[in-house]
């Protein structure tokens, strides 16, 4: 089952396409979902206390619409402490993901992959900005991490999670790996559940338009990733 899905980074994303399945038919998620990331970081920049998600779903929902959603927020303790990795398999479990064996098992590899991986660093740096202002105030500054896993199993429908909480830690290599406690989270938290399609019809007359707009981007904020059997290793 290791081997069902490749992974695409897209930004602050971790993507599972089908193994078998070029990434070039899911072009439309791809670039839709970096546009709404770009959009969302935008009004983050010029109103700090935004809803980040619901920025970035103001976009999505033009074109992606969504049968089925869920929110669930909740204190980490002691009783639930563990990996931001451990969160987004059991919150895609607990909603019946298609195919959930495989995802399950391919986000654990994720989150035993090794920091150095270019795209792990692409991740880390996109899940948790931080400001030259947050870098002075130290720990003691709570730092936003966000994080979206989605599967699309096919090219125009998709499941995701998504996960945001604050913390005084800067997170590791790995940010799938990082470990919270109880006390090491400042208040809740968020996790957002989403099902959707595409709608060829709404999507159709601003699919160029969107293309042109993210051209330029998608070399630096979008990375492939090939799940082996035992192994991950960076695509060619």
């Amino acid at each position: 089952m290791s081997g069902e899905y490749s992974v695409l980074i897209i930004g602050a994303a971790v993507v599972l396409l089908p193994k078998a399945d070029e990434p070039a038919r899911y072009k439309d998620l791809i670039e839709s979902m970096l546009l709404a990331q770009l959009a969302a970081n935008k009004k983050l920049e010029k109103t700090a206390d935004i809803d980040w998600y619901n920025a970035y779903m103001e976009l999505l929902d033009n074109y992606w619409l969504r049968h089925s959603r869920a929110r669930r927020d909740w204190t980490v303790g002691k009783e639930i402490s563990g990996s931001v990795g451990d969160w987004v398999v059991a919150a895609m479990c607990s909603e019946a993901v298609d195919n959930g064996g495989a995802v399950s098992l391919a986000l654990q590899q994720l989150t035993g992959l090794s920091g150095t991986e270019p795209a792990m660093d692409l991740l880390r740096r996109h899940m948790q900005k931080i400001s030259p202002a947050q870098s002075a105030d130290g720990p003691a500054c709570a730092k936003a991490v966000r994080l979206l896993v989605a599967v699309a199993n096919t090219p125009t429908s998709v499941t995701s999670v998504y996960l945001e909480l604050q913390t005084g830690q800067v997170l590791g290599s790995n940010p799938l790996a990082e470990q919270f406690q109880s006390g090491e989270v400042h208040g809740s938290v968020c996790m957002r559940y989403a099902a959707a399609c595409l709608s060829e019809t709404l999507y159709a007359s601003v699919r160029e338009a969107i293309a042109l707009k993210i051209k330029d981007r998608l070399e630096d904020n979008v990375a492939l990733l090939t799940l082996a059997d035992e192994v991950i290793v960076a695509a060619d």
